[in-house]
């Protein structure tokens, strides 16, 4: 398996790790936010927000694991099968081993945690929380910013970063293919439940918005050091395509925010099924757009992940 196959094989792996920790994030948000009505239409949706909960804790550890052997294959110019030894000395030997390790730790906590249910919605939210905060962070200790040193602030600010990134992905992707589906099904006694879900949706990316425009600002800054290599290397035209993203799916979200969503409040909120009615659909509309170029997003932050930064190759 030549090296060019081997790093289109981790960066697959790195963009789906991504997604499955941002599904993590969106997942765990909904259910919190959902149960704060019990009712027999919340407990059928947080049945599914369980569900993909435990599939993608798993699958964002199994993409980790798959992402760190590849990169050890890659590190020691060797095949995947031959690449065990690597993979312990990485594991021991290095700080990005010791950061990877604690993150697939702290990840199987995140499954183990999953598979436990109280009633209809996940069980110890603290715990999964405290653990998927400390895989992030362990991310942080592994990528560019630890150059600067081990918890410094390049890699506080590294970690908010993710985190605020995962919760917008997380949120629209589990909104628009989980939830959104459902509340077309709402009756109108959960559908003050549903209101405040999209109400809670609209708050929670705006706010991850702020964090992310402001995070990235400095990381990008920092990684590309200078104009010329924002345009003329390989990571800084990435990051102006990550950017490029970020901007039109921002506009598609600020157009939902301030023309979309309060007709569907307004729709929600008068008590009458919403089976057919249109602000729905064009909320859905829209959402399922941004959903797709969030996808984008994820993809060319898997790039910057795995490129070296300007002037170090």
């Amino acid at each position: 398996m030549n090296e060019g196959l081997l790093g289109i094989l981790r960066l697959a792996a790195v963009a789906l790790q991504n997604v499955g920790f941002a599904v993590l994030v969106g997942a765990l948000l909904s259910d919190q936010w959902l149960a704060r009505r019990p009712s027999p239409w919340q407990a059928r949706v947080s049945y599914r927000l369980v569900m993909i909960l435990r599939i993608a804790s798993v699958g964002a550890l199994m993409c980790s694991m798959l992402a760190f052997w590849i990169h050890c294959a890659l590190m020691s110019e060797s095949t995947l099968m031959e690449a065990g030894p690597a993979v312990w000395s990485m594991l021991w030997e290095t700080g990005f081993g010791h950061g990877s390790l604690v993150g697939a730790v702290l990840m199987l906590f995140v499954v183990s945690f999953s598979f436990l249910r109280s009633g209809g919605t996940v069980r110890f939210p603290l715990a999964i929380w405290l653990a998927l905060a400390g895989v992030a962070l362990a991310r942080s200790n592994g990528g560019h910013p630890v150059d600067a040193g081990l918890f410094s602030l390049p890699v506080w600010v590294d970690w908010l970063h993710l985190l605020a990134i995962s919760a917008w992905v997380g949120l629209v992707l589990v909104t628009t293919y989980v939830v959104l589906p459902r509340l077309s099904e709402v009756p109108g006694s959960d559908q003050t439940n549903g209101a405040d879900f999209v109400k809670s949706l609209s708050d929670a990316a705006t706010f991850a918005l702020v964090a992310l425009v402001s995070t990235g600002a400095y990381n990008g800054w920092r990684g590309v050091n200078t104009p010329a290599n924002l345009l003329e290397s390989t990571y800084g035209q990435v990051l102006l395509l990550k950017l490029l993203l970020v901007l039109i799916a921002a506009a598609l979200g600020g157009h939902n925010r301030f023309f979309e969503m309060p007709k569907l409040l307004v729709s929600l909120k008068s008590g009458v099924p919403i089976t057919t009615a249109t602000p729905l659909k064009r909320f859905a509309a829209v959402l399922h757009i941004e959903s797709v170029v969030l996808a984008a997003v994820i993809v060319a932050a898997a790039v910057l992940v795995s490129s070296p930064l300007p002037g170090t190759t």
